[in-house]
């Protein structure tokens, strides 16, 4: 039962933290076609951390160096969403969704 509360609790931060980081960008962008390009990045950069959360799940944590807390879940959780801001934000190392993204929904914006 704690996992699950724990599990619920960290999806919320998650989330809020991904729909904050959102509404920031309506406020500090001049243009539409600005704030969509943001969007984009922030939309990739979600996705990466999402993704990071994902595969960390397959790890085999048993032996660890580390005992498994709700604690450390959250500290990784930061860890992987500042990685995938630099992931995302990069374009050597994009995995290409924000431009894609972009390409496809510019026709809908105006300036």
């Amino acid at each position: 039962m704690n996992n699950y509360v724990g599990s619920i609790g960290n999806a919320y931060m998650q989330n809020s933290s991904d729909l904050a980081a959102i509404e920031n960008i309506k406020g500090s962008s001049k243009s539409e076609k600005e704030q969509l390009q943001k969007t984009a990045n922030e939309f990739e950069s979600i996705f990466i951390a999402k993704m990071l959360n994902e595969m960390d799940k397959t790890v085999d944590k048993e032996n660890s160096l580390f005992q498994e807390s709700k604690y450390l879940d959250n500290l990784k959780s930061f860890m992987y969403n500042g990685i995938a801001r630099e992931i995302a934000s990069n374009p050597h190392t994009s995995i290409g969704v924000a431009k894609q993204l972009y390409t496809q929904l510019e026709k809908t914006v105006k300036g």
